[in-house]
């Protein structure tokens, strides 16, 4: 007699079990670009880029491999997750690894500010951002920006606003190097980025 209770109760818990699992599917997808990472003509790594979109929000992760030779071997690997809530930044976390030592960028909202603990080679800063802000680099790669929107840089901690300089192309200062956006239909094709070393680019693949 009981096994003959059970056994419809738990098919019941079962099928309830499945369509949650169903459900939470439907509100919680997944978007990947990937890109080579290209220095004067050589293809020196991969980056993937993934957009979740949630019921409350949107994450961001960043994830980058490189690997080359200037007057010796360079390696960095690259993460960054990146956290939005009703379209308002709410949580960033940057994290380098290289030859050059390991590096964690925190961005936290704190009630009416952001705190920022931004670190990389030779650079830190703690300066606070008062105010909220809905964009950041990392979402770029998603979504082609305004001229005049305002973003924070992930690694550094630092407010940037965003130019267009041509139709589909835009640019950043992030601590004091420019970035170029290039898109295409919407979709964005290039990215060209200002560094210490030499510059670099990141250039949509098609699999």
């Amino acid at each position: 007699m009981l096994l003959k209770i059970y056994k419809p109760v738990s098919l019941v818990l079962m099928s309830f079990l499945l369509l949650m699992g169903s459900s939470m599917n439907c509100f919680s997808q997944t978007k990947t670009n990937t890109y080579d990472i290209v220095l004067a003509g050589f293809t020196i790594g991969s980056m993937q880029a993934d957009k979740t979109t949630l019921p409350t929000g949107e994450d961001y992760q960043i994830h980058s491999k490189v690997e080359f030779w200037f007057f010796g071997k360079i390696h960095v690997e690259f993460l960054q997750n990146v956290k939005f809530q009703d379209g308002q930044l709410i949580k960033a976390t940057t994290k380098s690894d290289s030859n050059r030592g390991n590096f964690v960028t925190t961005i936290d909202w704190n009630k009416d500010h952001y705190d920022i603990d931004a670190n990389s080679y030779k650079f830190h800063n703690e300066d606070p951002i008062n105010q909220a802000v809905f964009g950041t680099p990392a979402k770029l790669y998603f979504q082609e920006p305004k001229d005049g929107d305002i973003l924070i840089s992930e690694n550094f901690g630092m407010l940037t606003t965003v130019r267009e300089v041509d139709k589909g192309v835009y640019e950043i200062d992030v601590n004091g190097n420019m970035n170029r956006f290039q898109y295409e239909n919407g979709i964005l094709q290039k990215v060209i980025l200002e560094n210490n070393i030499k510059n670099y680019s990141i250039q949509r693949r098609d699999d």
